[in-house]
């Protein structure tokens, strides 16, 4: 038999659902290992997308979405950034990992490069790689609180660049781009004509600044912005992501969904578009949370010695595991076995953060102080083997 293309084989399985598949098989876990609100969904949605599937919204929908929820997201958009966006600038995607699959296949040409950050969300690499563009890495390191320097990613730029991604605020730091490093970037992607897509999935949960968008320093339309609803209102199984865009790239884009996915599902965008235009009570509530428990992992890194940076936003924290020696993922393994927690090894997401573990603060307050009380004795047993 011929075999499975190459590609597809040589692609790593991501090491945040692996062990996501090897806790279920551990009772009485405590799971910090996956991005996904422990909030139920908020009820005024929920009790939207009931009456949206008794009233038939069941059917195909159109390729770009349903024209409520596009205008929804319009006016998300244009109260965020002050940039003037219609229906026309937005794309329905079936979740945001959608929207940035479908940038990649409507933008690279085979061997095309993409400047990624590392450490970043293993998808920026399966997506880029299957569609046959080249990842090129730029590095945000731990001694620069895992900021980009704008001085080495201009370094890494050839003429075969022809992507800039970004993630702000950032899976896996946490930490939040700030404005003005956010406005260099935009002026660098113009230097050099590149595309700039800006992953702003977590632009809701920031704590201790507000999320300045790459779309207000967007002065030639070269910025694609990518959000949904998944970690702001807790939708994470409704699949509903969107890009924000120039028109040609939202027609051109709406055309390749149609062999991928045809389309999205029409209930779930409606009451999204439910979601955005109603009350924000909840995503205050859900982020004052977020915030509550970033400060719970905090205080117990800092009495144990393993305080590095404070992540201004998203709902994630990274643990340096330096000291004991081991390989992230074989920490992770023995850490699920030993201690029952579950948390993502750093190399999943790229060199830089090889020896450290992501934590989601995803959990209740509860479980984060005792699976960061847990974590802490584990490095400090093996830092003294």
């Amino acid at each position: 038999m011929k075999p499975y293309a190459k590609l597809a084989l040589d692609i790593p399985r991501s090491g945040i659902r692996e062990i996501m598949a090897l806790s279920a098989e551990v009772e009485d876990v405590i799971h910090l290992e996956v991005g996904q609100p422990d909030f139920p969904t908020p009820a005024h949605i929920v009790e939207a997308t009931c009456r949206y599937v008794r009233e038939g919204h069941t059917k195909y929908v159109a390729n770009a979405g349903v024209p409520e929820l596009r205008a929804a997201a319009a006016r998300y958009f244009q109260q965020k950034t002050g940039v003037a966006t219609t229906s026309e600038n937005i794309l329905i995607t079936q979740g945001a990992v959608m929207s940035v699959a479908t940038a990649c296949l409507a933008l690279l040409e085979p061997g095309d490069e993409v400047l990624l950050p590392d450490p970043g969300w293993p998808n920026y690499m399966m997506a880029v790689s299957l569609l046959h563009g080249t990842p090129v890495y730029y590095n945000l390191r731990p001694e620069d609180q895992f900021l980009p320097s704008i001085d080495e990613v201009e370094s890494l730029v050839t003429p075969r660049t022809k992507l800039l991604l970004t993630c702000n605020p950032s899976n896996p730091t946490g930490q939040v781009i700030t404005p003005e490093l956010t406005r260099e970037l935009m002026e660098l992607a113009r230097r050099h004509d590149l595309f700039v897509l800006s992953d702003e999935i977590y632009g809701e949960i920031v704590f201790d600044r507000e999320h300045v968008s790459a779309l207000s320093f967007d002065t030639d339309e070269r910025a694609l912005i990518v959000t949904g609803m998944s970690k702001t209102y807790a939708m994470t199984g409704y699949r509903v992501g969107f890009t924000r865009a120039r028109t040609d790239y939202v027609e051109l884009a709406t055309k390749l969904q149609e062999p991928i996915v045809s389309c999205g599902v029409g209930f779930a965008q409606m009451a999204a578009a439910v979601g955005l235009d109603g009350p924000q009570d909840n995503v205050r509530e859900m982020r004052e949370a977020y915030k509550s428990r970033r400060d719970v992992a905090l205080e117990v890194l800092r009495s144990h010695g393993l305080y590095r940076y404070t992540p201004g936003g998203a709902f994630y924290l990274l643990i340096d595991i330096s000291s004991t020696g081991m390989d992230s993922r074989d920490f992770a393994i023995q850490l699920l076995n030993e201690k029952k927690v579950a948390v993502a090894p750093g190399n999943t997401f790229g060199k830089m953060c090889s020896n450290h573990v992501r934590i989601s603060i995803a959990a209740t307050e509860q479980d984060v102080r005792k699976g960061l009380e847990r974590i802490c004795a584990m490095i400090r047993e093996q830092a003294e083997v």
